[in-house]
């Protein structure tokens, strides 16, 4: 065999090794919908608790709805962190398969390199996972200590 189809078979072994960082960047993408939309979810509860705030002359009811915001703006940090977290993540995944093809094209060793940048997306991706469910406990929590509030008019 010449050396152009050594070459050609190599990078097909390297392209079918960068497969898997890459089904892993799409979940990552996915887990990065779900905390737009969690973080989505809870800005507009707290746009509505502030609009209520600022008409309500109830002190007691207003004490109430700056307690649920502030349990809000708790939720609020831990999903920015997951989210900071999990594209800092998705981002040394994208350098695993640059570093694999780079390796491949100039000849170099990078094995080093490479293992570290994907054990580093892995510790980015556990800490953000543990973000979001730190976010969870503080959402159940909010419900089980009745901060969700019925009377509180969701289409005013």
């Amino acid at each position: 065999m010449n050396n152009e189809v050594i070459n050609i078979l190599t990078m097909a072994k390297v392209i079918q090794t960068a497969v898997a960082p890459v089904f892993l960047i799409t979940g990552i993408a996915a887990t990065l919908g779900v905390l737009s939309n969690r973080l989505a979810r809870i800005t507009d509860r707290a746009r509505q608790l502030e609009r209520k705030l600022k008409v309500s002359t109830d002190e007691e009811f207003n004490i109430s709805l700056a307690t649920e915001l502030r349990a809000l703006l708790k939720r609020s940090r831990c999903i920015h962190i997951a989210f900071s977290l999990s594209v800092l993540s998705a981002l040394l995944v994208c350098a695993v398969v640059m570093l694999l093809f780079l390796s491949h094209i100039q000849s170099v060793n990078l094995g080093v390199t490479i293992g570290s940048c994907f054990v580093g997306a892995m510790a980015l991706l556990i800490c953000a996972f543990v973000s979001l469910l730190g976010e969870v406990f503080l959402a159940t929590r909010s419900m089980r200590r009745g901060m969700i509030f019925a009377d509180i008019d969701i289409n005013d």
